[in-house]
């Protein structure tokens, strides 16, 4: 039986996070005393719904690197981090921090991102 396919959304940037948790409070919406949602700036950029925050994946390097060397071990990568990778070649990137945007978070406008959007790519769920 073929596993279904997915789309994964990738963003990285370069010396704009001082700290792991300074990324995450971009990332992460908080809540309030009564337990309501209250949306993050990523949120709000790319119009993220369906949040399932293990399927939102991010990684910090001491120094920019290529993409290809922040995103290793991401998850369904071997189905395609190489076309991101060549993408991220492509257009020079160089990167500290990564974001993994992964099915079934949906995102309605992501090159409106402050991050830059490295593109969509498809993979495969065995």
């Amino acid at each position: 039986m073929a596993g279904s396919q997915s789309i994964v959304h990738v963003f990285a940037c370069s010396g704009r996070f001082a700290s792991w948790e300074a990324l995450q409070a971009f990332l992460a919406p908080t809540y309030t005393a009564d337990g309501d949602a209250v949306p993050s700036a990523f949120f709000l950029e790319t119009g993220l719904t369906q949040y399932e925050p293990a399927c939102l994946e991010s990684a910090m390097l001491a120094a920019p690197a290529p993409l290809a060397q922040l995103l290793d071990g991401v998850s369904y990568g071997d189905s395609w981090l190489a076309r991101a990778g060549a993408d991220a070649d492509a257009q020079g990137v160089l990167a500290d921090t990564s974001v993994c945007v992964f099915a079934p978070n949906q995102l309605a406008h992501p090159q409106r991102s402050s991050l830059h959007y490295v593109g969509s790519y498809a993979y495969v769920i065995a």
